[in-house]
C-alpha cells in the first residue's frame, strides 16, 4: 500500500521528539511495527498539518504496536528500561519519559477473536484493540523533524474516528473524551484536505447537501470510516450508531459530546449525517 507523507517539522516539541525517537529506535531494532495513537495523532494532522486548535492539551502519547506474544511485549519493555530514560508505571501499558506519559497498546496476533487483550500475569485486565489493524493499514506517514530525520506513522483521520467511537463504547461511562474526539474530527473534518475532494470527485454529494460544506464534509467522513473497516468492525460501528441515534436511544454518545457550546439536537444531526454516510458504503 502507498503511503502519502506529511511534514509537520519544526510543531513538534523536543521532549516528544525524543521520546518518540527512542521508542522507534526500539521497535524497529526489535522488529515491530508500530504507529502513534490517541490525542496525540489528532493533534499532529489537525492542529500541526491544517492549523485547528486542539479542545485540549495532551502531554502523553499513545503507541500501538502489532506483535504476536506477550513475550515480544516484554522485549519491548526490557528494552525501554534499560535504555534509563522510561520508567515503568503501575498501569500495564504506562511508562514515563521526562514529564511525558507513554501508553504502549499491543495489537494483532495477540488479541483474541473479539479483539481483546488480556494482560499478564493474571489476565484479569481486559482491553479492546477493536479498529487497531485497520487503522495501522490505512495510517498515513509524518515527517516530524528535518534533521535528524524523524517519521512515523499515524491513523488517518476516518482511522482515529473508528478508533475513538469504539474506545467510547468498550469504555463507557469513563472515555467521555474519545467522543468530545470524535466530535472535534467531524466538525473540522471540512478544514482538511476533503475540499479538493468535494469539487474534484464529490460533487453529487455536495449539491444533495445543498452546498452545506460541514454536513458535506461529516458524510464524507462517515463513507471513509467505513471503506476501512473490515466486516466485523463495520458490524460493531454500525450498531453503535444505531443504539445512539434511534428513537428508542438513550443517547449516550451525544450526551458525551456536549459542552456549553453545543446543543442536543446539533449534535444529533450531526451524529446521524455521520451514521448517514456510513451506512451508505456498508
Amino acid at each position: 500500500m502507498t503511503r502519502i507523507s506529511l511534514d509537520i517539522s519544526g510543531k513538534v516539541s523536543s521532549e516528544h521528539l525524543k521520546a518518540i525517537s527512542a521508542i522507534k529506535k526500539i521497535a524497529e531494532g526489535l522488529g515491530i511495527k508500530f504507529f502513534v495513537v490517541g490525542a496525540t495523532a489528532r493533534d499532529f494532522v489537525l492542529s500541526c498539518l491544517y492549523g485547528v486548535k486542539a479542545p485540549r492539551m495532551t502531554l502523553d502519547i499513545d503507541f500501538g504496536v502489532e506483535i504476536k506474544d506477550w513475550e515480544s511485549y516484554e522485549k519491548i519493555e526490557a528494552s525501554l528500561i534499560r535504555t534509563g530514560q522510561f520508567k515503568q508505571s503501575k498501569e500495564k501499558q504506562r511508562f514515563v519519559f521526562e514529564n511525558t506519559i507513554i501508553d504502549i497498546i499491543p495489537f494483532g496476533d495477540i488479541s483474541n477473536d473479539e479483539n481483546q487483550i488480556s494482560w499478564p500475569p493474571d489476565y484479569s485486565v481486559i482491553m479492546s484493540v477493536s479498529g487497531f489493524e485497520e487503522a495501522y493499514q490505512h495510517a498515513t506517514t509524518i515527517i516530524l523533524n528535518q534533521d535528524p530525520y524523524l517519521e512515523i506513522l499515524v491513523p488517518t483521520l476516518p482511522g482515529l474516528a473508528v478508533l475513538k467511537i469504539l474506545s467510547w463504547k468498550h469504555s463507557y461511562p469513563e472515555r467521555q473524551k474519545d467522543a468530545e474526539d470524535l466530535l472535534f474530527i467531524m466538525n473540522n473534518y471540512e478544514h482538511t484536505d476533503i475540499m479538493d475532494r468535494l469539487f474534484n470527485e464529490r460533487i453529487e454529494i455536495l449539491e444533495s447537501e445543498t452546498f452545506d460544506y460541514k454536513m458535506t464534509s461529516i458524510r464524507i467522513l462517515g463513507q471513509d470510516m467505513a471503506k476501512i473497516c473490515n466486516p466485523v468492525t463495520v458490524a460493531e460501528v454500525k450498531d453503535i450508531f444505531i443504539t445512539e441515534t434511534s428513537k428508542a436511544s438513550q443517547f449516550h454518545l451525544v450526551a458525551h459530546m456536549m459542552n456549553t457550546t453545543h446543543k442536543f439536537d446539533d449534535i444529533l444531526a450531526l451524529l446521524l449525517k455521520l451514521k448517514k454516510g456510513f451506512l451508505e458504503m456498508v
